[in-house]
């Protein structure tokens, strides 16, 4: 206390500006202050002076954002994968991250984070330092888990910055062989005969997977039996197992299982029938009840909220590098996905509209929020 009294008695106040007629005494300083407030004009060059100077800070700060975009990144980046390993998810990660690798002379690695549908991956993106070197590669069930959470531990749409979104995909319905059904009305005839017993596996509670087949159950009115995993690298051996029947998952996914007969596909949700699966029918194709369904899924590269817009520009930049050649469009094309690639206002305008799209389709089915 006496240190702080000492420091306060060297400090000596500025003398005061009055508004009152000047006394003989008045020292030049206060003159000074008064002829301004009188003489309006005389302002006027101390106004450009100072937006000179605004100018000037401007432009200094325009200059160090692209000296960071420049220099960034100058060290290991790392994505947190959000899905089961050999995932569809996961393997997506990789090859985004090997292209940047290369691209941008730094190591890009790919830690996997799964489980809740996403959500343990994202927190751990929140929770990071915002400089962008940990960044968060997930799909678009992370929007849709903050839609089934009364309380969610985060805001997708304010503690987190979409980069872009980079892969849309295709979802299948596919089933265990032993489950007596090669069609998705022969599906819904079985379920409704026997209530309870059929099994459907996920990514986690409040995940993308989860809504799809819970929307799907409400428009074939059965009831179904929610089993979450970590992500499709999980459930699709499970559904192999016969430990669940039934799940859907990304198309180019599950193929090789359809092609070697260990699950069954019986509908896929893309508007027209895929040229990779031409004898599977789209959900449409079932009946009025699944007209309008055609569920997407998509996986997109995000960070931190604070990231310096620098490293944001740059990471948009590559990716976009990334994704949008015709000749990669044709090669992810031939394996199920849609490239995709979005500014990033645009992308964070898409995260906020799918997650009131999210929220309307909970109410519609009415899924309890926990």
């Amino acid at each position: 206390m006496s240190c702080l009294m000492a420091a306060t008695s060297r400090i000596r106040p500025e003398p005061p500006i009055t508004t009152g007629r000047p006394s003989s005494s008045s020292p030049p300083h206060s003159m000074h202050v008064l002829k301004r407030l009188a003489n309006l004009p005389e302002e006027e060059p101390a106004m450009k002076h100072l937006s000179k100077l605004l100018s000037a800070g401007l432009l200094a700060a325009t200059a160090a954002g692209s000296a960071m975009a420049q220099q960034y990144p100058t060290k290991t980046i790392t994505f947190a994968s959000a899905m089961a390993a050999g995932s569809s998810t996961d393997i997506l990660a990789r090859e985004t991250a090997k292209f940047l690798t290369d691209r941008m002379s730094q190591s890009v690695i790919v830690e996997v984070v799964a489980g809740a549908g996403g959500n343990i991956a994202a927190q751990k993106v929140v929770n990071a330092t915002p400089d962008g070197y940990t960044l968060l590669f997930v799909t678009n069930g992370v929007i849709s888990n903050q839609a089934m959470r009364s309380k969610p531990p985060f805001d997708v749409t304010k503690d987190l910055v979409i980069i872009s979104p980079l892969f849309e995909g295709i979802f299948g319905l596919f089933i265990n062989p032993n489950v007596p059904a090669k069609t998705v009305n022969e599906l819904i005839a079985y379920a409704r005969a026997n209530p309870g017993k059929l099994n459907y596996g996920t990514s986690g509670i409040g995940g993308i997977v989860h809504l799809v087949n819970a929307d799907f159950a409400e428009r074939a009115k059965i009831s179904l039996v929610h089993v979450p995993y970590k992500g499709g690298a999980e459930y699709m051996p499970a559904t192999i197992a016969n430990q669940v029947q039934m799940n859907f998952a990304d198309v180019s996914f599950a193929k090789p299982q359809v092609d070697a007969g260990k699950v069954r596909a019986l509908a896929v949700s893309s508007k027209q029938r895929l040229a990779s699966m031409p004898d599977v029918p789209t959900f449409e194709e079932s009946g009025p009840a699944f007209a309008g369904y055609t569920p997407t899924f998509w996986m997109g590269l995000y960070a931190p909220k604070g990231t310096p817009q620098a490293a944001i520009d740059r990471l948009n930049a590559e990716v976009r590098a990334f994704v949008t050649p015709p000749d990669a469009k044709a090669r992810y094309a031939a394996r199920g996905y849609q490239t995709v690639w979005l500014p990033p206002a645009e992308a964070q305008k898409r995260v906020s509209d799918e997650l009131a799209q999210f929220n309307k389709t909970i109410d519609t089915v009415k899924i309890e929020r926990h």
